[in-house]
């Protein structure tokens, strides 16, 4: 499988070379002023990745608004993959499809805080500045290659099991353009890291990154619980009941590794990321089921929701954490210092 896959790379790389000097040139465009960027006159802190998703972004942006609850903040995305076009600002009538999942996922999570989304970022902070009472601080989502609007702080993503500086550019690998792109960040988190991470190690992955902006190592926890709409059981059932695993999620490597360790062995349906749940899906999920808990993750939960009409669907909730308590103090003071 290894030699083949070495193959596949050799094959596909010079069309990644190909798509990578049209990203290059587009950048060295913004970069000279020829393509503008637009600075944000409202506090904005970019997350963003060089990789076609799996860096947990998603995490980042959650752990940035329960960090910044004293202020009025908001999230602007793109909304990938929603079926509405155009300018929205989530209500209570939204859901996945008029927002996209990860919209969806930040809005249900933190209902108090504004969530925007709009292909055309800057229309997004137009339409903040023109609130009666506008945002002190904007998130801006997965906006790394979206360099129309420029945020006052670029936080980059990678993860610590598959790093930028090991992966090659789209299709060889799943950059979205080539490594040194990371040279646009002015922090770089490097999510997913084992919980017991030495410093020998954290030292041998420094030495790969070829640019001089502040790293933090940070890890995920899982709830104890389980949730169901805002209902909540302890997640020790999944050690006494047999359980179905359902994600549409790009690197599922972490969480499989946790239930398992804690669990055992289980059934693992594995959806591709964003995956729009289809009612076909959803029969196909009960059927596996059966009596079964069927556990899904955040991200998943709202659209399977939708079609499963089952009392037995519960998520699994995430968290970010630092590794090093020094990292997580500097974090602070650097996003506040913004």
């Amino acid at each position: 499988v290894i030699d083949n896959l070495k193959k596949a790379r050799l094959l596909l790389f010079p069309f990644g070379i190909l798509y990578g000097c049209i990203m290059a040139i587009r950048n060295t465009l913004f970069d000279l002023g020829v393509l503008a960027s637009n600075n944000t006159s409202i506090k904005s802190i970019g997350v963003g990745n060089l990789s076609m998703g799996g860096t947990g972004k998603s995490v980042v942006v959650m752990h940035l608004i329960k960090m910044l609850k004293d202020y009025r903040t908001a999230i602007l995305s793109r909304g990938y993959r929603r079926k509405t076009s155009g300018l929205i600002i989530a209500g209570p009538k939204d859901n996945p499809s008029s927002l996209g999942d990860e919209p969806y996922q930040f809005f249900n999570r933190y209902p108090e805080t504004t969530v925007v989304v709009s292909e055309k970022r800057i229309l997004g902070i137009e339409a903040l500045k023109k609130m009666d009472t506008p945002p002190n601080v904007v998130v801006l989502d997965d906006v790394m290659q979206h360099r129309w609007v420029r945020p006052q702080l670029m936080i980059m993503t990678s993860s610590f099991q598959h790093p930028y500086f090991r992966d090659f550019i789209f299709p060889a690998g799943k950059l979205r353009e080539f490594r040194s792109g990371v040279k646009r960040a002015d922090i770089l988190l490097v999510t997913r890291a084992p919980k017991d991470l030495s410093v020998y190690q954290k030292e041998t992955f420094l030495k790969n990154i070829n640019v001089n902006v502040p790293v933090f190592f940070t890890k995920i926890y899982y709830a104890d619980v389980l949730t169901q709409h805002g209902k909540t059981i302890d997640s020790s059932v999944l050690s006494k009941e047999d359980f179905l695993l359902v994600t549409g999620i790009a690197d599922t490597h972490h969480l499989v590794a946790h239930l398992k360790k804690l669990y055992g062995e289980f059934e693992h349906l594995e959806f591709q990321d964003h995956h729009p749940y289809t009612p076909v899906d959803a029969r196909l999920i009960n059927d596996r089921a059966g009596e079964k808990i069927i556990l899904t993750t955040e991200k998943d939960f709202a659209k399977l929701a939708q079609n499963l009409n089952n009392n037995r669907l519960y998520c699994l909730t995430i968290e970010l954490d630092f590794v090093f308590e020094e990292e997580r103090s500097l974090f602070e003071k650097t996003i506040r210092a913004l």
